[in-house]
């Protein structure tokens, strides 16, 4: 008894320092001030619910009166232990890959073990069952990636509150995308192109923001700008951002060189459709109020799903992580 009291303690301290770790790195990685905490935010919400739950089950294990055996108290403090080193070396290191392995241990550790911490709330046997709680976790890891895959690949854009509803916004942004032949727009990016000028052509926006670096003989942005320009617009309403090599920097660009210093109120992304969830919570996240309008980029079932997939991981590392 004395040990369970002394283990389950340890264990909180070392949860909730995890947990508080998890929100500064998120602010961290996205270049963000952490006195722009908001609990109402996805990430922050996620964190919250998980924190509150794992803190419940461990004072029930806590205060029920049965006899745990000791392997399993030291499993746990060495689970919970490894799950905050895990967030601490990701803090030191710079390497993307490598954050990204950590992050995924510190999710799959900290679920195992809240299921651990559940299952032994409410059955009498206080023996941990190593493998069927591991498939119990995967269970529900699936069943909410499923739902998270769902979300974007039934997304809906906001197209039509522009084009029926008269809607208006500061500026629309054109994410980058591959470029061909140096200098040649791929198929995806020129559907990009065209829905932006499209969005332009149409008085949603007066200007245009274009964003991405790339490794051709020029960038993404200006590609992306000459072909605009053939189609009339002025290259006073361009704006051309050429260093960024990801989505999140491309809106990181228009979150501090144009939103805040302008005082835009509202953007429109503009981008395929599978891409637009993580977009506008990337957004959202950074605090920029945003409508999203998707391409006309065709696209398979299979190919819808296989994006959506692929986004999904994405999503929820910049939810719970702020990588992206």
């Amino acid at each position: 008894m004395k040990r369970k009291r002394i283990i389950f303690p340890l264990i909180a301290v070392l949860w909730l320092v995890s947990f508080t770790l998890v929100s500064y790195l998120r602010y961290k990685n996205q270049n963000f001030p952490i006195h722009s905490f908001d609990i109402f935010k996805a990430g922050n919400i996620m964190t919250g619910i998980f924190a509150f739950l794992m803190m419940l089950f461990i004072c029930l294990n806590l205060f029920n009166k049965s006899s745990y055996p000791l392997s399993g108290l030291i499993f746990l403090l060495a689970g919970a232990g490894a799950a905050a080193a895990a967030l601490i070396i990701s803090n030191t290191n710079i390497d993307k890959d490598i954050k990204i392995i950590l992050s995924a241990f510190f999710l799959l550790m900290s679920g195992y073990e809240l299921v651990i911490l559940l299952v032994l709330s409410f059955t009498r046997s206080k023996k941990l069952h190593y493998i069927s709680n591991a498939l119990l976790t995967l269970f529900i890891a699936a069943v909410l990636f499923v739902i998270n895959i769902a979300q974007i690949y039934f997304y809906k854009d906001d197209f039509t509150k522009y084009s029926e509803k008269g809607a208006k916004a500061d500026a629309g942004v054109i994410l980058g995308a591959a470029v061909w032949g140096g200098k040649r727009p791929s198929p995806v990016f020129r559907e990009r192109i065209n829905k932006g000028y499209e969005v332009y052509s149409s008085k949603f926006v007066n200007k245009l923001v274009l964003t991405g670096g790339g490794s051709g003989e020029i960038s993404e942005a200006e590609v992306a700008r000459t072909e605009l320009m053939k189609f009339g617009v002025n290259e006073n309403n361009l704006i051309v951002e050429k260093e960024s090599n990801s989505t999140m920097e491309q809106l990181w660009f228009v979150r501090d060189s144009l939103y805040k210093k302008y005082n835009w109120k509202k953007i429109i992304i503009i981008s395929d459709n599978f891409h637009l969830f993580r977009s506008s919570e990337i957004c959202k996240f950074n605090d920029i109020n945003v409508d999203c309008i998707a391409t006309d980029t065709p696209l398979t079932t299979e190919g819808g799903l296989n994006y959506s997939i692929k986004e999904s991981f994405a999503v929820l590392f910049f939810w719970i992580f702020g990588i992206g």
